[in-house]
């Protein structure tokens, strides 16, 4: 066989194998992930119908007069606007925006969940009612420990969107980062749920959820929406009291009362 003859036949054979690697690539991606991105159907159905999942939570609600805000809504209306990415997505209502500040528990009876060790066996209401004295305690120490409110934030970027869009958040100063870190551990060893994320759970505000993974051509439409809006978010600013919420939905948070503030 001549050498011009072997040089073809080693790069036939070589294209064969990188497409077969490139085949069983995306074959067995498809084998390791879900059908859909997480909160499908759990919170969302595929085809975008808002699911009912109950649950309790610790939040910050965004200001509706937050500097923030203009640079979320311009967010909002690109997204929504958009001819490929807003088929993708399903977008929360403003007046939702929050900051999570630790995670609560979610499911009932009609709507069973996985719970963390220790909550296995107690209905949502018991947890609720549980938590709720030990937050009040907790809320009168809040001023005294240096954990009271304002919360001093600024948006480090968007959020990569693995599971959905919004913005990553992060104390403003190297010293607000360890204040709500400790608040975090606080709250977290008060009611006895601290998860294994917990240390390195990424403070954000959600806007969207993903009915359908991005990625492609797609992502690079996502990330140019982004690059466009990143100066128009990437600020600082305040958030208040931390909120003891309850929920049905991912579209509204119900406050039950303020940490630190005993008469609601």
């Amino acid at each position: 066989m001549s050498t011009i003859h072997s040089s073809i036949l080693l790069r036939l054979c070589s294209s064969k194998n990188n497409t077969q690697q490139q085949m069983a690539s995306k074959t067995s991606l498809a084998k390791e992930r879900p059908l859909y991105p997480v909160g499908i159907p759990s919170k969302f159905s595929p085809e975008g119908a808002l699911q009912r999942f109950p649950g309790i939570t610790l939040i910050c609600h965004l200001p509706i007069d937050s500097p923030l805000q203009p640079g979320l809504n311009a967010v909002h209306a690109s997204l929504s606007a958009h001819p490929v990415i807003s088929k993708l997505i399903h977008l929360l209502p403003k007046d939702s925006w929050h900051m999570t500040v630790l995670d609560g528990i979610h499911g009932d009876k009609a709507t069973p969940a996985k719970r963390p060790p220790g909550f296995e066996r107690q209905s949502l209401e018991e947890v609720t009612q549980d938590f709720s004295q030990k937050l009040r305690l907790l809320g009168l120490g809040l001023e005294q420990e240096g954990l009271a409110p304002p919360y001093k934030m600024k948006i480090r970027g968007f959020h990569p969107g693995a599971v959905g869009i919004g913005l990553e958040v992060e104390g403003a100063t190297a010293d607000e980062e360890k204040r709500i870190r400790l608040l975090r551990d606080r709250l977290a060893d008060v009611l006895g749920l601290r998860r294994p994320n917990h240390d390195t759970y990424g403070l954000h505000i959600t806007m969207a959820y993903l009915m359908r993974y991005i990625e492609g051509k797609d992502r690079v439409m996502l990330n140019a929406l982004f690059e466009e809006h990143l100066p128009k978010v990437q600020l600082e600013f305040e958030l208040g009291a931390v909120e003891f919420c309850t929920y049905e939905n991912m579209y509204a948070f119900a406050r039950l009362f303020y940490l630190g503030d005993n008469k609601s």
